[in-house]
């Protein structure tokens, strides 16, 4: 086992983001305070007969432009979003990565499904022309958008991409930290991505678990998620490599949990004892106590099962002060982005601090008695400085992340 180094840092100097309420963090931080919607019928395939035909897709991204801005080279859609997003982080950071010793850059990514969108393509290609075309598939494999980050940066470090659905993003961060905290690393690139695609719509509209209408997490009357795509990027640095350059952090990343409910393909535990477990690792690692964490992004899909499962666990976490602790969940208005919705709590985190307010969630009106949190359906001022961010996954995968905000 490589050792850790106690007094390393992990600090978030710069975050890049598009969803379907914002094309960067600037703008997502306006939208989230004007409690924006990205709520609207699906547009990107024919979802004629499908359970779910509204989506939260990131229709005012371009990303034409983006591989225009790159010599106008064949991308896909989920490696066009990622560079968007690294482009803008890369900004805010400050950083010239020609200053990174290349192997002490690493690239860590989260998805569930990569460029799975070209796979149809690549077979339409085939019915309409009776050829395929194998350059459709250039950016299909999940590492491809992580790989586009090494060339350009010229990162010779690790380049990690995990796929363990809804968590596969906090993992990418919580790798990016152990990257850091042994001293393997500088410099990482991490975020999450995923967008959207028939064969996601398709599979959720067969387990009956998608909202007919609005996502409404943690309400007594929700009836399910809502699908959104986009992606979150963020440069993460080492306390110590950050402060030679000057460059000022946004957030530290304190500490996260990851385990497994070993029970069921897509239900979770109903004790609620697995996701309690990741929440109180990630709290440990920290070094904070219950009591201490002001603000909660919660991975509140809008779902029956796992609304009353996440709200139990925190319950078993945080006692009392679980019905007092402001609690967000942001798939209300950007929907479920999948592998990128870890990262994706993490922008709002981060736009909630900088603005200096709590985020709504959307279309909260009716608390579940059983298991109640501090949710709202209304913006509310406040100046949060320490989040516990949730992601929990089919097959029972849990992470959760610590953040101090600056």
């Amino acid at each position: 086992m490589i050792p850790r180094i106690a007094s390393r840092r992990a600090l978030i100097t710069g975050i890049g983001t598009v969803n379907a309420i914002a094309c960067s963090q600037s703008e997502f931080i306006d939208a989230l305070r004007k409690r924006s919607s990205g709520l609207r019928p699906i547009a990107s395939f024919d979802a004629r007969g499908m359970r779910c035909s509204n989506a939260c897709e990131a229709v005012a991204f371009d990303a034409d432009a983006v591989a225009a801005r790159r010599g106008g080279k064949r991308m896909e859609r989920s490696s066009a979003l990622v560079l968007s997003a690294f482009d803008e982080a890369l900004k805010m950071s400050g950083l010239d990565p020609a200053i990174v010793t290349p192997q002490r850059g690493a690239v860590a990514f989260g998805t569930t499904l990569g460029g799975s969108r070209v796979v149809f393509d690549f077979y339409r290609s085939a019915t309409r022309h009776q050829r395929r075309r194998p350059s459709l598939l250039r950016d299909y494999s999940l590492h491809a958008p992580g790989y586009r980050i090494c060339i350009e940066t010229g990162f010779m470090g690790a380049n990690l991409v995990y796929s363990t659905a809804c968590t596969s993003s906090n993992l990418a961060v919580a790798m990016a930290l152990e990257l850091i905290l042994s001293n393997q690393a500088d410099v990482v690139v991490a975020g999450g991505f995923d967008t959207m695609s028939q064969v996601t719509c398709a599979g959720f509209g067969v387990m009956r678990n998608v909202s007919p209408d609005l996502c409404r997490p943690f309400d007594r009357n929700r009836q399910g998620l809502v699908l959104g795509e986009g992606a979150a990027v963020m440069v993460i640095e080492a306390e110590d490599f950050a402060a030679r350059r000057g460059a000022q952090a946004l957030a530290v990343v304190m500490g996260y949990g990851i385990t497994s409910d070993a029970h069921h393909m897509t239900a979770p535990d109903v004790t609620a004892a697995s996701p309690a477990a990741c929440m109180n690792k990630a709290l440990h690692m920290g070094r904070v106590a219950p009591a201490e964490v002001d603000l909660i992004f919660a991975h509140g899909t809008g779902t029956q099962h796992n609304d009353a499962i996440e709200a139990k666990a925190l319950h078993i976490v945080l006692g009392e002060a679980a019905k007092s602790i402001p609690c967000v969940s942001i798939k209300s208005a950007v929907g479920h982005t999948l592998g990128a919705a870890g990262t994706m709590n993490i922008a709002a985190a981060l736009a909630a601090r900088a603005g200096q307010y709590i985020p709504a969630t959307l279309n909260f009106q009716e608390p579940d008695e059983a298991y109640a949190l501090n949710c709202s359906a209304e913006v509310r001022s406040a100046k949060p400085s320490v989040v516990l961010s949730n992601a929990l996954g089919f097959g029972g995968a849990n992470c959760s992340l610590l953040l101090g905000l600056k």
